[in-house]
């Protein structure tokens, strides 16, 4: 039997790295991940953990947010984004960059998502509007005539962070803890939101497994509970890759051809889990 090379993306427990900083609210969990990713890959990296980038819909969840932030330990000078007026941020999963202007919560970057909110603050085009009266929190809200940000400046402003200091550093309405579009390929920390009880090890999730891509001789699994191995096979029932994924909830297989395969996932509590794939 030949063997693939095989990339993994592995999950993080809550304890993984001491960095990171988990926290509760209203009984749902969250986690700041210290890790500086650009928005597009803390999207990945949320889901293969079993989130997403978190949604913010309420001042009560923001304000406990943003003191969940100041408490993890974050130097407000981590980082520097030239976008976004020189101060740190960190990411939520806000985004226009589907169709530039139509802000959705789209925190597991599929392209669907609540719109929350249209067009730009008085920096820009100033015809934004929250949609039906959704909470937002854009930079200079503060003042209370409405919101200085979203702007697009220089037209490659599509992810949403919340700043953790003043900015520009002159200040100008904008304070820290609100909302600034900036450019989603900025390597920031970022924040999760898991829907479920539990971050990874939920008892009340029914073990499953989701074909998330295929294409380019390449699939990828997304389980609920961890792995313990995968296999695939052919049509013919010749084995073609085994694996031991040790315990991951993600991975990302190359096979040796396109056409029609099966897999059989085992997770760690014994149950299989099998199906059919098409990869193109």
């Amino acid at each position: 039997m030949k063997r693939f090379t095989l990339v993994l993306l592995a999950f993080i427990t809550v304890n993984a790295f001491a960095s990171d900083y988990s926290f509760t609210i209203g009984g749902k969990q969250y986690k700041i991940v210290k890790t500086k990713k650009s928005w597009t890959d803390a999207a990945a990296w949320a889901v293969s953990d079993g989130g997403h980038l978190v949604h913010i819909g309420s001042k009560a969840e923001q304000d406990s947010i943003y003191a969940a932030v100041q408490a993890s330990g974050i130097s407000t000078t981590y980082t520097s984004v030239p976008d976004g007026g020189g101060v740190a941020y960190i990411w939520i999963g806000a985004t226009d960059k589907k169709t530039e202007g139509t802000w959705l919560w789209d925190g597991d970057n599929d392209g669907n998502g609540t719109n929350f909110y249209t067009g730009q603050g008085s920096w820009g085009a100033n015809n934004g509007a929250p949609v039906n009266g959704a909470y937002v929190n854009w930079g200079g809200t503060n003042t209370g005539s409405g919101s200085n940000e979203p702007d697009d400046y220089g037209s490659s402003q599509d992810g949403a962070a919340i700043a953790l200091a003043p900015w520009p550093t002159a200040g100008a309405g904008n304070i820290a803890g609100e909302w600034n579009d900036i450019d989603i390929s900025n390597q920031l920390y970022f924040i999760v939101e898991y829907e479920t009880s539990g971050i990874n090890n939920n008892k009340s999730v029914k073990p499953n497994i989701d074909i998330i891509l295929k294409g380019n001789k390449q699939i990828g699994l997304k389980s609920t509970k961890a792995l313990k191995s995968v296999s695939i096979v052919s049509v013919t029932g010749q084995e073609v890759v085994k694996i031991d994924a040790g315990g991951k909830t993600f991975l990302i297989i190359g096979l040796p051809s396109k056409g029609i395969f099966i897999y059989r996932g085992e997770f760690e509590n014994g149950i299989v889990k099998t199906g059919k794939i098409l990869v193109l």
